[in-house]
């Protein structure tokens, strides 16, 4: 679905035994994951252009995050009101992420978007055909 050519993760170790995260392309040319958010099961899409971890209501039901803070989005449909629960936890695959801010978005689909606030904790390289999240 949504064009990926697999679940498969092609690489969860560096060379030097530092923890990476290898993704293959989709057909789309996006890079999409399986990931959880305070143990609730999510897929994400990697998006650079996203300021926080976005998840829509049910993804937040699921995660056990009752609320936040109330926050305006600006989303390419355009302002939408939700909020900001701090410290939660990620995984992918591999990697786990501790006290993230997570944007509850209730007019976001079923692909939560993995944003720059948990992106900038890795050195992300990124090919036409792959992306690497390596721990910095």
């Amino acid at each position: 679905y949504f064009g990926r050519t697999s679940d498969a993760v092609m690489g969860c170790e560096g060379g030097d035994g530092a923890k990476e995260l290898v993704l293959p392309a989709a057909r789309d040319g996006h890079f999409y994951l399986d990931g959880e958010v305070n143990g609730a099961r999510v897929r994400f899409l990697v998006d650079t252009g996203a300021s926080y971890v976005t998840i829509n209501d049910s993804a937040a039901q699921a995660a056990g995050i009752p609320g936040g803070t109330p926050a305006s989005f600006e989303t390419a449909a355009g302002r939408v009101t939700g909020h900001i629960a701090r410290g939660q936890r990620l995984k992918l695959a591999c990697l786990e992420v501790s006290d993230v801010s997570v944007a509850v978005n209730p007019a976001l689909g079923p692909v939560a978007l993995l944003g720059q606030n948990v992106l900038r904790r890795f050195e992300v390289v990124q090919t036409r055909q792959q992306l690497t999240l390596r721990i910095r």
